[in-house]
């Protein structure tokens, strides 16, 4: 990604959180020893975490901008 966004910067950060949770969950560092299931799980876990948090950013601006527009939230 070239030049990323302050949105996706705080997005990637939660995605290597949730990543880093993973592997100390699965406790094996070394990628080559994972199931083909891991791997999946953990493409998973950081695109899903990138996803949400993009998501949860956009709800919460748009709280913020129906608030200030007076609508209903």
């Amino acid at each position: 990604m070239v030049d990323p966004n302050e949105h996706e910067l705080a997005a990637m950060r939660r995605a290597g959180d949730a990543a880093g949770e993973f592997i100390d969950a699965l406790g094996r560092t070394d990628m080559a020893t994972w199931s083909p299931a891991e791997w999946t799980s953990f493409v998973e876990t950081i695109c899903g975490g990138y996803v949400d948090s993009l998501i949860e950013q956009q709800i919460a601006v748009n709280t913020a901008a129906s608030k200030v527009q007076g609508l209903p939230g």
